[in-house]
């Protein structure tokens, strides 16, 4: 299921910082205030866990460094630390006691942990860290109609934005926000959506490295996000009124009077997480500036007469291979069947990382989308494209590019022959 990692994986039930005694917490307890929920500490540990050993068979079938980069899974590992700090460290239970810390940790899981953990690819690691028939089942679960299409309008980045905009102006509405202060259970609940919503928000922007958004879109759904960010930031800074009544009598001994509390938080609302959005859009309208210049410096690499010799050679075979091939002929070339194929890619699961033309529920982005593949002059990039290497490429990828991401779900020759006869007929 599409390219992004359960959110109730990473957040498991929190406790309230005021209820373990009743009481705020005191300047004298801070350093002693760590909070370590069974719920919370589980979810972390499984997350990092299952992170990890994922990632160890990856680098031992791959190579260090291949499938995820070593940024990627640096990035990934600060993430988790941030996530730890905002769930387990004082800074959770002094959110009882001011509101601005409690809007620092919230920060903390929306704008810093939730985009690092998205960038440093979890679903390959997941992938590489359950077993085959996992793999199967959640490829077959997830391509189920009534899961995958509303999973697939959730990712959608318009809904995406909305959901987490609603999230974020919802929970900051007085009586909302007053009920996470009196009800542990409350409180959970906005944390989980503001985590959730943080990911799905951020997953629908940052697989743009998997094609699925234009990058002036992510940026401008950043950009519009920094607003309203900046903009409930900037009322909670200059009211003249107390939003939120139960800070009335904790923040003294901090040395704050609850207006400047809240002002404070305003102001971390407003200032440093608007930043973190605006830093982020601009970190993609930086790679989409880059394209150009990768694609001119790999042309100006080639020899100009080889370019005139080449170009209607390569036009040529593009047009001619641009048609799918019949069911036929597909048949014919590969010793596989079509039909077979079709159910074939369901029982092992290829939709929990493809987007497959005319399998209901394959819009997945973790890996390349298959449709006209009959057209493409490689497969994987490694391979010239003929129906042997095609068969090889989906019985065993690791035997042909140990450097693949690509893990080995156990098919059968017959079945890799039958895949490849389906893919063969896609436009």
């Amino acid at each position: 299921m599409g390219n992004i990692q359960s959110p109730d994986m990473l957040l498991a039930p929190a406790a309230h910082a005021m209820a373990h005694d009743g009481q705020a917490l005191a300047p004298h307890d801070l350093w002693s205030a760590w909070t370590f929920e069974p719920g919370v500490i589980i979810g972390l540990a499984v997350t990092a866990g299952l992170y990890s050993f994922g990632l160890v068979r990856l680098w031992q079938a791959a190579g260090v460094g291949r499938g995820i980069r070593r940024w990627e899974a640096a990035i990934f590992g600060v993430g988790w630390l941030l996530l730890a700090l905002a769930l387990i460290s004082p800074i959770h239970r002094l959110g009882g006691a001011l509101f601005s810390a409690h809007m620092a940790q919230h920060e903390l899981l929306m704008v810093a942990a939730a985009p690092l953990l998205v960038l440093g690819r979890p679903i390959v690691a997941v992938l590489w860290g359950v077993p085959v028939s996992w793999r199967r089942n959640a490829g077959a679960f997830s391509s189920l109609s009534w899961i995958q299409r509303p999973w697939d309008r959730l990712t959608q980045p318009a809904a995406a934005w909305s959901i987490h905009a609603v999230a974020i102006w919802l929970w900051h509405v007085p009586a909302l926000f007053q009920a996470t202060l009196e009800s542990e259970l409350i409180h959970v609940t906005q944390h989980l959506s503001f985590l959730g919503s943080a990911l799905l928000f951020w997953w629908s922007l940052l697989r743009v490295r998997e094609g699925r958004l234009g990058r002036p879109a992510a940026v401008l759904y950043l950009f519009t996000t920094a607003v309203h960010t900046s903009l409930l930031g900037v009322l909670l800074t200059f009211s003249g009124s107390l939003w939120y009544s139960l800070y009335d009598s904790t923040t003294a001994p901090w040395g704050l009077t609850p207006l400047e509390d809240q002002q404070l938080a305003g102001l971390i609302m407003w200032i440093p997480a608007g930043i973190a959005y605006l830093i982020a859009a601009l970190a993609v309208t930086a790679s989409w500036l880059r394209e150009p210049r990768r694609k001119l410096a790999l042309v100006g690499r080639l020899n100009p007469g080889l370019l005139l010799l080449l170009g209607p050679i390569l036009t040529f075979t593009a047009c001619k291979r641009s048609t799918a091939m019949s069911d036929a002929a597909a048949a014919q070339i590969t010793g596989g069947n079509p039909a077979r194929g079709e159910v074939a890619i369901r029982l092992y699961g290829c939709p929990a990382c493809h987007t497959i033309p005319g399998i209901p529920g394959a819009r997945a982005t973790v890996g390349p989308e298959l449709a006209g593949i009959s057209g493409r002059p490689y497969i994987a990039g490694v391979l010239t494209n003929t129906p042997t290497n095609l068969i090889r490429w989906i019985h065993h990828p690791q035997q042909v590019d140990p450097l693949t991401a690509m893990p080995d779900v156990g098919l059968t020759e017959p079945a890799a022959r039958d895949i490849a006869s389906y893919l063969y007929t896609l436009k």
